[in-house]
């Protein structure tokens, strides 16, 4: 998507363009707040700028479980997809990792409430929610755009690689494989005791990606999750599923998330001397990936 059509989307979905819909506890966004040249860019990319769906635990562990059979979600294509994400020409392409490993790991469940949390022991998917909530998923894809990941969750693993069965592959340039390698080996220069926070401090010094520090541990996050990026507390693989509550529970032992929302297990568990996975890294990327 180009800077014009973002720029348009920022503006729709703006902090303070909407009207909160009290019933269905959603916002919605004020398309009238565009000019009618902004409008017309909509039509033509076929935007809705509000489209609603309501969602549930089993509807979206359903429908996530049968994409599984969709031609169109292969394996290659997410990964080209992620590379070129992390090279800057696709950040639509960075959530799919995640949501990828999601949807092919994930097994089949009731919802099951958690010991000490308010959500399914298995997926996270919220206690208040599980019946049924409104999403308005118009605005979760402009999220997806800027780079954004939200598929650790089912719904929007589930949100996510719908979209993407309906848009076209891409292929990663030349200038993406090259950052994308370039990450990789930052990974593999890591030392001793070197913890997640000081690596993206390093990390943004090396000035390899220039996207913003939420963008980039999201990235690490997916490598985390998938097992590139491996950590202290669990044997993370990208054919293996973790649960929830087993996630949290770690969690728990860790110094770096005590009161913050922002680190996250696997990638809070990484240390600089786990460095990276080089066979994952070469299972899931192949010939993409140079000498490590």
């Amino acid at each position: 998507m180009d800077k014009k059509k973002l720029n348009v989307l920022k503006k729709l979905y703006g902090p303070t363009n909407y009207k909160y819909d009290a019933e269905r506890e959603v916002r919605l966004y004020k398309e009238e707040s565009l000019t009618d040249s902004e409008r017309e860019l909509l039509r033509e990319m076929d935007w809705a700028a509000n489209q609603l769906e309501r969602l549930t635990h089993d509807s979206c562990l359903y429908e996530l479980i049968k994409l599984r059979n969709d031609s169109r979600l292969t394996r290659e294509r997410i990964m080209e997809g992620f590379i070129a994400g992390v090279g800057g020409s696709y950040p639509r392409g960075l959530s799919s990792l995640v949501s990828y490993y999601t949807m092919m790991n994930i097994p089949t469940h009731p919802y099951q409430e958690a010991d000490k949390y308010a959500a399914c022991k298995i997926c996270s998917f919220s206690a208040d929610q599980k019946d049924g909530f409104w999403e308005n998923i118009s605005q979760l894809k402009y999220v997806l755009y800027l780079g954004n990941a939200y598929g650790s969750s089912p719904w929007g693993a589930l949100i996510d690689l719908k979209e993407i069965t309906e848009l076209p592959p891409i292929e990663a340039t030349k200038d993406d494989v090259v950052t994308f390698n370039q990450l990789l080996f930052s990974l593999a220069r890591s030392h001793e005791g070197e913890t997640p926070g000081e690596y993206e401090k390093r990390l943004s010094s090396e000035k390899i990606m220039p996207k913003n520090k939420y963008v980039r541990r999201g990235i690490l996050n997916s490598l985390a999750i998938v097992g590139v990026a491996p950590n202290v507390c669990l044997p993370n693989h990208f054919n293996k599923w973790t649960d929830y509550e087993t996630m949290v529970s770690q969690e728990e032992k860790l110094g770096n998330t005590k009161g913050r929302s922002d680190m996250e297990i696997p990638w809070a568990a990484w240390k600089g001397e786990l460095k990276i996975n080089r066979d994952i890294a070469k299972e899931l990327f192949g010939e993409k990936v140079n000498a490590l």
